[in-house]
C-alpha cells in the first residue's frame, strides 16, 4: 500500500473515531429520528368515544344476556361479575373497568 493511501486510511479511521460510528450510520440514525413521530395524547372527545363505545359493548351484552349490569374492560370484554373483569384487566395495558346498568 503507498503511503498516500496509508495516510488518506488513516485520515478516514480517525474521523470515525471522532464521531463514534460510521457516516453511513449517522446518516441512517439522523433519518430515522426524523421520521418518527411522538405519540399524540387523546383528546376529550377520543376518550369520550372510547367511553360511549365501551357503554354500547356493555348495553348490548345487558340485553343480549339479561343482565342488570355488567363490567366491561378496556379491550371491550364484557363480564356478569367485577371480580372476573377486574383479573382479566391485571393482564391489560388499561386497567380501566366501566360499570354498565341498562336504563
Amino acid at each position: 500500500m503507498s503511503n498516500e493511501n496509508k495516510e488518506a486510511a488513516a485520515a478516514h479511521e480517525g474521523a470515525e473515531q471522532q464521531t463514534g460510528q460510521q457516516p453511513e450510520a449517522a446518516e441512517s440514525k439522523a433519518t430515522k429520528a426524523k421520521s418518527e413521530s411522538k405519540p399524540k395524547a387523546k383528546t376529550k372527545s377520543e376518550t369520550e368515544n372510547g367511553a360511549s363505545a365501551l357503554k354500547a359493548v356493555g348495553l348490548a351484552a345487558c340485553k343480549r344476556h339479561e343482565l342488570a349490569q355488567v363490567w366491561i374492560t378496556s379491550d371491550g370484554q364484557a363480564f356478569p361479575q367485577e371480580g372476573d373483569a377486574q383479573a382479566h384487566a391485571r393482564n391489560l395495558g388499561d386497567k380501566v373497568i366501566l360499570k354498565v346498568t341498562p336504563k
